[in-house]
């Protein structure tokens, strides 16, 4: 199993895997090559996340169809549309997702404080209007791994 979650800004996008079998993390930002070479060498496995059935898996078929994330991202986000809607093509992509999050009363973070892990957010902004500074991007992928790895644990 692959558990994965990506993040989403207009200028960039992260995603973070980590492989329940080797237990290895691995980070993509704004790669799209990286991402297609690691969905070819994953897209047999079960790929796990928070909300995935919402969102994330909709974020990487984007990508992995050369469309802008962002967009994908507004659309269901701020559009209110369901991913699957942007684009018939979604459908041709192969991915075995398994959403963790089965009621949809009960986000991530308030799991986290359920089993008494310390909630972690990032200060960077969604809707920032530029590139991220590395730095940002580093506290971005702290955000992001934490949120993989509690979702692990739920």
């Amino acid at each position: 199993m692959i558990f994965y979650d990506f993040e989403v800004f207009k200028y960039d996008w992260l995603v973070v895997f980590k492989n329940t079998i080797d237990h290895s993390t691995t980070i993509i930002c704004n790669d799209t090559d990286k991402l297609k070479q690691f969905y070819e060498q994953h897209k047999k496995d079960i790929w796990c996340g928070f909300n995935s059935r919402h969102y994330d898996q909709y974020i990487l078929k984007a990508i992995l169809c050369d469309f802008d994330p962002y967009n994908v991202s507004q659309h269901i986000i701020v559009k209110k549309q369901p991913g699957w809607s942007y684009s018939n093509l979604f459908r041709k992509i192969q991915l075995f997702n398994f959403d963790i999050m089965t009621n949809r009363m009960h986000g991530l973070k308030q799991l986290e404080g359920f089993m008494g892990s310390n909630i972690r957010e990032t200060s960077v902004p969604f809707n920032i209007d530029r590139k991220l500074t590395s730095k940002e991007l580093q506290e971005v992928i702290k955000y992001c791994q934490h949120d993989v790895e509690q979702t692990l644990e739920v």
